[in-house]
Order: structure tokens, then sequence, then C-alpha cells
């Protein structure tokens, strides 16, 4: 354009120009500036034409949505796909603007139609009760009015869901903080609201069809009303958790009232209610043999702690009770083995003299406690004894998760493991296997040894217990678990190796794992090889979390040059990130991407376990 100006040749020039030129310029300039507005309101218009037409494409394009064709019954189980399915890094959601179902409810007026008309998206009814504020927090009155606020909104929001849930059963979660300060201006308040809270769950007890209770009980407590409830007011209930504590003041009453307490506790519905077949029962003052329950109805059991626990042989009397176990966890408190043999212990890296206390289990016939149908059992807390052990009599016995505490026998020989017991007597029939990295080699390799048929075996060091020592896994018990085709006779009762129908492998270990990568390499490719021994499964998961840097080449890279056969293969080698380097793993600080983070293989190895019947965990 600039070429047809009679001024083209003094562009981009020192040209100056005269009186005259300078009013042709300016006669000039306003001639291409009208031109130019006369253009921008044209622009203005066409941009003005295409949005109108971009606005009908939009909206009428809406129509077409597929989300649009999908019918309402099939648009409702989508919905309530979107609830957390109580997985291992997920548990309900607790009332709250977050709730996926009050999120759905304010999408559009359809979607908020069908989710006020869908009930079974209201009918997990989590409540954590906020704590009361401390010492320092309470000298602020905004902190005490937002903690009042806080019970308002839990108490509307109950209503809520209580009203939108219809007549479907219903799923109770109750915790918090109970024990309120009665000096406090606010505590009549707190309860008069904590007692609604209760009130109006309770009045629909009739629909309850789970519930979990973690509460500090007092006479005063509102929380109480939920044990008082009589049992042909909760014909529906078939899951119940209770973890019950004292509140403090409670702790120092008079004997009759803490006799009311336990009264309160155990002698009303709740735990009378017909139906209940899957029961946890985590920490408690209280024996659980005082509870007036149904046990042989019961196909799931979760036995957690009892305080100042005097016979402990008590969880093992339960268990023979229960004689339609399907699934079970057990808190044992038993005294160790070195103690029950007066011998000397190595825990927490420390010996120390025990003195000798009565065996708990002595006396008891053999297999005194037999229980038909349990397939899965976990054992936390402290070791068992070889004598519980005796007395058990699982025959299909699939599942064993061992993440108690081991006690490790330092200077004791011949001193017997209660869990190499356990291993000895039923793992010609386990296929599942958890243990914790608390053995020495000859008891790692005894109960590799009785593994025959482990498809999927999980090896944890410290992940439940940060205070416990890990014993690191040498070369040579590797090796026996790797196929050495030339040296068949020296290696496993199979003739190839041991636990020959090994599938899934994981280790996860905070400090030094022992065995070498070159050691892991090995065992990988064995176990994949081309010519292996029929008697021997193909791995086909392998997860393993390595205390050191990552290195410039990956187990992954160097299988792969050794030409070993990756296909449908999960293999998840995890580092130690660099600032982790001294303060050992967590599942959070390794090395590896999100979508591995994820892989239901990786959660499972690299923990942490959450307990068994991790639904009771809420």
């Amino acid at each position: 354009m600039s070429s047809s100006s009679p001024f083209a040749q003094h562009l981009r020039t020192n040209y100056v120009p005269s009186s005259v030129e300078i009013e042709d310029l300016r006669s000039l300039i306003d001639e291409r500036q009208k031109a130019a507005n006369a253009l921008d309101v044209e622009i203005k218009a066409l941009v003005k034409r295409r949005d109108e037409h971009d606005d009908f494409v939009k909206e009428h394009s809406a129509l077409l949505s597929p989300i649009r064709q999908i019918p309402d019954d099939i648009l409702a189980l989508i919905f309530l796909t979107s609830l957390p399915q109580n997985s291992f890094d997920q548990r309900p959601t607790r009332l709250s603007g977050d709730h996926p179902a009050l999120v759905l409810s304010q999408i559009c007026q359809r979607w908020r139609r069908l989710a006020l008309n869908t009930p079974l998206l209201w009918t997990v009814i989590d409540i954590k009760v906020p704590r009361f504020p401390d010492v320092m927090e309470y000298r602020s009155n905004d902190s005490v009015a937002r903690w009042g606020r806080s019970l308002q909104e839990i108490l509307a929001m109950t209503r809520i869901w209580i009203s939108r849930s219809g007549n479907c059963p219903l799923t109770v979660s109750f915790s918090g903080g109970f024990t309120f300060p009665h000096h406090t201006t606010s505590f009549t308040t707190a309860r008069v609201c904590m007692r609604e809270i209760v009130n109006a769950l309770c009045n629909v007890s009739c629909r309850w069809r789970s519930v979990y209770l973690s509460v500090e009980l007092a006479m005063e407590t509102p929380a109480a009303r939920f044990f008082q409830v009589p049992s042909d007011r909760i014909p529906l209930l078939e899951n119940l958790y209770i973890n019950v504590q004292l509140s403090p003041p409670s702790m120092s009453q008079p004997p009759s009232q803490m006799k009311q307490l336990m009264d309160m506790a155990t002698g009303k519905g709740l735990v009378k209610a017909p139906r209940v077949n899957r029961l946890g029962l985590g920490s408690s003052w209280f024996s659980p043999l005082s509870l007036p329950i149904n046990w042989a109805q019961l196909t799931e059991l979760l036995l957690g702690p009892v305080s100042n626990l005097t016979d402990k042989s008590i969880p093992l009397s339960i268990l023979a009770k229960c004689v339609n176990l399907t699934r079970c966890s057990v808190y044992c408190q038993a005294p160790p083995p070195s103690q029950l043999q007066g011998g000397l212990i190595h825990q927490m890296g420390a010996p120390a003299s025990l003195t000798i206390v009565p065996d708990p289990f002595h006396g008891l016939p053999h297999n005194f406690c037999r229980l038909p149908r349990l397939r899965t059992l976990e054992l936390r807390g402290l070791e068992p004894p070889p004598s519980f052990i005796a007395s058990l009599d699982l025959p299909v016995l699939r599942e064993l998760n061992v993440l108690c505490s081991l006690f490790i026998n330092r200077v004791g020989a011949g001193l017997k493991r209660g869990v190499v017991e356990l291993i000895r007597k039923f793992g010609d029939g386990l296929t599942d296997v958890i243990l914790n990295l608390e053995f020495d080699e000859p008891d790692l390799l005894d109960v590799f040894q009785h593994l025959p048929n482990v498809v999927n075996l999980r090896l944890s060091g410290g992940a439940h217990y940060r205070q416990l020592r890990t014993i690191p896994i040498p070369d040579s018990v590797l090796e026996r678990l790797t196929p050495q085709p030339d040296f068949a006779p020296l290696v496993g009762a199979s003739g190839t190796c041991l636990c020959p129908k090994l599938e899934k492998f994981g280790c996860q270990v905070k400090g030094n794992i022992g065995f070498t990568e070159e050691a892991f390499v090995r065992f990988i490719a064995a176990r994949r090889g081309r010519q292996l021994d029929p008697e021997v499964a193909l791995l086909t998961s392998i997860v393993l979390s390595f205390p050191a840097r990552k290195p410039t080449k990956t187990i992954r890279e160097r299988l792969e040059e050794m030409g070993v056969d990756l296909d449908n293969v999960v293999l998840v080698t995890a580092y130690m990130k660099s600032q982790a380097w001294e303060r050992g793993i967590d599942r959070h600080e390794l090395d590896v991407d999100e979508e591995i983070r994820n892989h239901q293989d990786y959660i499972l190895a690299m923990g942490p376990h959450p307990q068994m019947l991790g639904d009771w965990n809420i």
C-alpha cells in the first residue's frame, strides 16, 4: 500500500517534509484513517455475526451430546460410581459441600432432579465430629464460633442425607471429639447439637445396614445412645464396627459407674442385632467375650487390642466360637515366645532380659480352634507363640497377612517362632502371603520351603511399625527362589526352586534391602526364561523398591538387553529420590511415575497395607 503513496521514496528515511508537504501528508493520513475505521466497523459486525453462528452451533450441538441420550436409570448408575469404594486410598466422603452427591446435584436441572431422586447417592452418612479448640485456640472467640458452626452444618447435612436417602438401608459412620470441657460457655450448646445429631441417626436405626462407631464413652456422652438402641429396632444391621474408649474423666470413676459404662457398651441392643455377620472390635477396655454376640453367625471378624487384658487367650477362645468365619483379622497380645521360655530377645536393636510368664495357651487341646471355612487370616500386634498356632485347625486357609511385630531371637538356640510354625503347619495351602521382613536367613528359607503353592508373595520391612528392624535378604536367599536347572537337586523341594508357583512378587524395604540388583536381575530372567521348568510358573508382576538412587541403566533395560520376554509383565522398580537418601523410603518419595504409583500391583506391594477388612477402617 505504501508504494501508491507520493511519499513512498521518503519512507523509512531521514527526509524532512516542507510545509506544503506536511499538509498533503495530513490529508493522506486522514483519508486512510477513515478507511481503517470503516473496516473496523465491518470487522466488528462480521465478528458479531460469526459469534452468533458459533453460539448457534454450540447450543444446537449440545442437543446432540451423547450424555443426553443416556436414560435416567443408566445415568443414575454412573452417579453411583462417583462414590468412593473403600479402596486403599479412599474412604466414604464425609458430609461436606464436596460430597459427590452434592456436586452432581449442582450441574444442571436434570442432574439435580435425578440426584435428588436417587436415594442410594445419600445412603452413606460419614460424620467426623470436629475437635473442640484447645487451650490456645480457645482464647480466640472466632475459633470457638467456627467450631460451633461446624456442628450446626453437620446437623443440617445429616438431616438432608437422611431425608434424601428415602427408605434405603444406611451406612453410618460416627467418630470424633466427644469430650467437651464443662467450663466453657459453649458446652451446653455443643451437647444439645451433638444430641440432635445422634438422635437423628438413631431415629432411623431401622434402616441401618452398616454402622461404624469410634467413640469416647462417658455417662453424659450423647453418643451413648447408639448403644441403647433396642435390637428389635435394628433388623437390617449386618456390618458393625465398634472402637470404644473411656473418656479421660470416666477413667477415675468409682467401680459402680465403671460397671454402668460397661453395661451400656455391652448389654444393650446394638451388639445383639439379629443379622450381624461382619463384626469389627477395635480398641476397647472390656473383654469381647462379655458381648452378647452370636459368634457362630459371624463370617468376618476383626479383633483389636484390649486395654489391660489379663487373659491373653481370649482371642483364641473367641475364634473357637466363630465356626463360620471366612475372613479374620486378629490383634495378638500374647507374650513373645522368648519371654515364655525365659530367654533373651533382640527387639528394636537392643537386647533385654525378660521375666518368665505363664503361657496363656499352654494346656489347650491340639487343634482346639477349628475354623473349617476360614480362607483369610491376618495377624497384627505381637507375634503369637507356637502354642497359639498348635491350637489352630484351618483346613482351607489360603491367604495369610503377617503384619505383626516379629520377635527376633539372637541368642536362644532352638527358640521356636510362632509365624514360622504357622507357615509350616498351613503353608501348603497358602496362595497369597504378606510377610514382615523380620526373619533371619534360616527362618526365611524355612518359610519359603513351606510355601510350595504361593502365587502372590509380598515382603515388607518396617512399613507397618516404623520402629521395627528389618533384616536384609541376602543374595543366597534370592538364589533359592531362582530356577537353576544345572543344580536342581540342591535348590528346593520341587527340584527347581523354592515357591515354584510364584507369579506376583513385591518387596518394599526401608533401609538395606540386602540382595544386589544383579541377583534380582538373575531372579527375574530365570523366572521369565523360555526354557523354564514346566513346574515353575512365569512371573507376571514384579514390584520392588530399592533404597538407592536410580542407576543409569534400569533393571528393565538390563533384562531387555538379555532378551528376556517382558510382554504382558508388570515390572516396577522404584528408587528413592535423592532428597530421601538419608530418611528411608516412603511410598510417595519413590522415583516413579504417577501412572505407576496408582497401579494396583504397586499399591499392594508398596503399602501402606490397611487392615484386611479395610472398609471397617473408616
